[in-house]
C-alpha cells in the first residue's frame, strides 16, 4: 500500500516538474521572439528616420507589442534612439497572474545596412 502512496506522490512531483520546464521553454520562446521583434523594429526607426506617435502606433499594431519610447529624443542622421518593448506572459506554475517580459534596445538613425 505504501509503495502504490509513493508512486502516486511521485508522479505528482514529476509532473509538476514538466509544467515548470514548459514554462521556462515558453519564457525564453517569448523573450526569443521580443528580441527578433526589437532587431525588426530597430531597422525600421533607423531606416525611417522617425520615432512620432503614429509610426509606434503603427510599429505597435504590426508586431502587437507595446513600445514605449521617449518621444523627446532628437532624431537626426547618426542619434541614438532608445526604445523598450513589452508584452505579456501567462504561465502555468511560475505564477498565477500574467508576467510581463520586456527588452531594451537602440536604434542609429541612418545606420539600417
Amino acid at each position: 500500500m505504501s509503495s502504490k502512496i509513493g508512486t502516486i506522490l511521485s508522479m505528482l512531483f514529476v509532473v509538476m516538474f514538466f509544467l515548470f520546464g514548459t514554462d521556462l521553454l515558453c519564457l525564453q520562446y517569448c523573450y526569443s521572439s521580443l528580441d527578433s521583434k526589437g532587431i525588426t523594429i530597430s531597422y525600421y526607426i533607423s531606416k525611417n528616420g522617425r520615432i512620432d506617435n503614429d509610426f509606434i502606433s503603427y510599429l505597435s499594431n504590426k508586431y502587437e507589442v507595446e513600445i514605449i519610447a521617449d518621444q523627446k529624443q532628437s532624431v537626426d542622421y547618426g542619434d541614438v534612439v532608445r526604445f523598450t518593448i513589452r508584452d505579456t506572459f501567462n504561465p502555468l506554475v511560475i505564477s498565477s497572474s500574467e508576467m510581463v517580459v520586456s527588452i531594451s534596445r537602440e536604434a542609429i538613425i541612418g545606420y539600417y545596412g
